[in-house]
């Protein structure tokens, strides 16, 4: 492979938009959540969905440990919900509700899932859950990102 590949591979899926979601696990009354754009729906009987985690992400273990995490899919205009969780775990803010699972307040709509299967998929985990419940939020637009930058849907 050429020098620049890895590189080159980050410029070439830049181009490819996609929504945003934090996925978010409660474990002791602590929360830890992490920005994901690798999201997508795998089946509907059963109901599964799948996100792509780094294996040196530290929400990874509370994943395996819990068995139950919510994928909270971000709306228009909360750029700063997602910059907060991007890189980060740790939550401290009031983005989610005090008790039950965590889901983040004004999110697009947000699937309770328990974890179904964990695969390998190079430098990250492919997790696998099952959708046990789901909240719609208000009616609106996604928050989108696509070359680098959160971008509008007109």
């Amino acid at each position: 492979m050429p020098e620049n590949f890895p590189q080159n591979l980050k410029n070439a899926l830049a181009r490819w938009p996609s929504g945003v979601a934090v996925v978010a696990v409660r474990r002791e009354g602590e929360i830890r959540g992490m920005t994901v754009s690798s999201f997508t729906s795998v089946s509907l009987e059963p109901a599964l969905v799948l996100v792509s985690v780094d294996k040196k992400a530290n929400l990874l273990p509370w994943i395996k440990q819990e068995r139950r995490f919510t994928l909270n899919l971000l709306a228009e205009g909360q750029e700063e919900v997602s910059a907060h969780f991007a890189g980060k775990s740790e939550v401290n803010g009031p983005f989610f509700p005090a008790t039950g699972d965590p889901l983040l307040k004004g999110a697009h709509a947000s699937l309770v899932c328990t974890l179904w299967k964990l695969y390998p998929g190079g430098d990250h985990r492919i997790v696998v859950g099952e959708v046990q419940g789901l909240y719609i939020g208000k009616p609106g637009k996604p928050l989108v990102y696509w070359n680098r930058g959160y971008r509008r849907i007109c």
